[in-house]
């Protein structure tokens, strides 16, 4: 009986070291940690329209204004180089682009004022409502950071490219994006050198170029991120692990630096600003830990209501 005893014994041990194991791998998968725990903070998942490029280097081929309080009057952004988000909607008829920062009016029509800026000159869009993206551990180079990158947040893929890159996709959404706004944006960046200028950033929130070389450290300073129509650029932003919570902001404007045999440069874009926030992100450990002692806690209380059902 003994035998029998410790056989049921061992066999209900089994089958609930077997739940145990269940419960666990289930309790991981859904809480997270298998899949991202122990991954690089910016790897992710499935959402393809992050896979596209979203903020794009143009210039303004609108002489007037034909919308708005101001229309008829003179673009005060014609000509001039201008960061640009791309909305890619449902209905890909629709897509078009948001100018951040573009130079604006504010004031009377009949006494226009010319901002260097605009009311739309913040990623996230502050029509959103979006909070400040969302700094997260880093891994590797990024090791003991908290840093930008791809997550499932819109506005997260901070690569920039210019528009020609759009012209010869084979993807229809984006041919529909590339010839917006009667083609607003298509003119070319030949013979440009684009400079991304920076105009102010909070203490403790750094830069750092594909390399992980820290660029842009001082205001006033100049990092070029590429020339004419062929360039891509993705710069990561990062603060200590340890940096006070809170919201991190940069205000850059892009510059043209391409005056080589007399050429005239591009006038300069207004300025926009990028907000990120640092706040308190639970440790994998203590994550890790919780889970444990919930699945110690169930498994005890299954193996008691076992053992007590086995001796009845």
């Amino acid at each position: 009986m003994v035998l029998n005893n410790t056989t049921g014994s061992k066999k209900s041990g089994t089958q609930t070291g077997q739940a145990i194991a269940s419960i666990a791998v289930s309790f991981l998968a859904a809480s997270g940690v298998l899949s991202t725990t122990f991954a690089p903070a910016q790897a992710h998942g499935n959402d393809t329209d992050h896979d596209h490029t979203e903020f794009f280097i143009g210039l303004d081929n609108l002489d007037v204004l034909n919308r708005g309080t101001y229309t008829g009057l003179d673009n005060p952004n014609y000509n001039r180089l201008t960061y640009l988000f791309a909305h890619r909607e449902e209905d890909p008829t629709t897509n078009h682009f948001h100018g951040i920062g573009a130079y604006s009016y504010s004031g009377t029509v009949d006494s226009p004022i010319i901002n260097s800026t605009s009311t739309n000159n913040r990623i996230p869009e502050i029509s959103t409502k979006q909070p400040p993206l969302t700094l997260l551990p880093g891994t590797g180079i990024y090791r003991d950071r908290l840093i930008s990158g791809l997550t499932n947040d819109e506005y997260s893929n901070l690569k920039i490219e210019p528009i020609a890159s759009l012209k010869n996709s084979p993807e229809l959404e984006e041919q529909y994006l590339y010839n917006s706004s009667n083609g607003r944006w298509q003119r070319s960046l030949e013979g440009a050198t684009i400079g991304l200028q920076l105009a102010s950033i909070s203490s403790g929130l750094n830069i750092v170029d594909s390399a992980g070389v820290d660029i842009l450290k001082s205001v006033g300073d100049i990092y070029t991120i590429g020339s004419g129509d062929n360039f891509s650029f993705t710069p990561t932003f990062w603060t200590d692990k340890a940096a006070p919570l809170g919201t991190y902001s940069a205000t850059f404007k892009l510059v043209d630096l391409g005056t080589d045999n007399n050429r005239t440069a591009f006038k300069e874009s207004g300025t926009f600003s990028l907000d990120f926030q640092v706040k308190k992100v639970p440790e994998p450990s203590a994550i890790l830990g919780l889970g444990i002692i919930g699945l110690l806690a169930v498994s005890l209380s299954q193996l008691k209501k076992r053992t007590s059902s086995s001796l009845n």
